[in-house]
């Protein structure tokens, strides 16, 4: 996929973040955006449209060999974080959804589904075979190295979907929901590991069914 082809935002330092938005098809007054994080190859193939939903899929072509930053940045700069913030705050604002945010994300982009959720604080979150912890070794100073210290029992959060896939090659991927799963108990957080489609699914059979299950979740937790 050329660059062109794809709109963008960009920082003071003329660093963009490209992405694909579609919007919904008829104005209502309640139309919920959806924002959509997965690998490279994926979100630039991704041309994704359904029912009443406002539909964002950034692309993250930062960090090695441009195959992704975690959704945050390179070396402790984390300026993938704050356009994609800057983003989501831009269209929700645009489209007249701010309470009604949701974010989708697989492996890496789970983490960056968690973490993006819990800062735009998104109504719910789904994240397939997500990492929690990143390594250390890059991360050890950053708030962002474990995902369950972003969690707290005063503050809103979204309601989050962890889903294990078991095709999945990372034996430490059940662990990692497990810990944040915990994690969101402790601080009264909602969390369910009961929907997972079927692994193998077509991507957007997938997402159909996850946007399905997000027309009936209940309002995020607000202590």
């Amino acid at each position: 996929m050329n660059n062109e082809d794809l709109l963008y935002i960009e920082d003071a330092n003329n660093r963009k973040l490209f992405y694909r938005f579609t919007p919904a098809a008829f104005a209502s007054n309640f139309v919920p955006l959806v924002v959509i994080l997965d690998e490279k190859e994926k979100a630039e193939a991704l041309n994704f449209e359904y029912k009443m939903w406002n539909v964002l899929t950034p692309i993250d072509d930062f960090g090695h060999e441009n195959s992704g930053a975690c959704w945050l940045g390179d070396k402790e700069d984390f300026f993938v974080k704050d356009l994609l913030q800057k983003l989501i705050e831009k269209i929700a604002d645009e489209y007249e959804c701010e309470d009604h945010i949701y974010l989708y994300g697989n492996s890496a982009g789970a983490y960056g589904a968690i973490l993006h959720g819990i800062l735009c604080k998104a109504n719910a979150v789904f994240a397939g075979s997500p990492q929690i912890r990143l390594s250390q070794a890059n991360y050890a100073e950053a708030t962002e190295h474990d995902l369950s210290d972003l969690l707290n029992p005063k503050d809103s959060f979204p309601i989050f979907y962890l889903c294990d896939d078991k095709a999945c090659v990372e034996s430490s991927v059940g662990d990692e929901i497990a810990y944040f799963a915990d994690a969101c108990k402790k601080h009264g957080v909602r969390v369910h590991l009961d929907f997972c489609p079927d692994a193998g699914e077509d991507e957007s059979h997938i997402l159909k069914k996850v946007l399905d299950m997000f027309e009936h979740v209940p309002p995020a937790y607000t202590p």
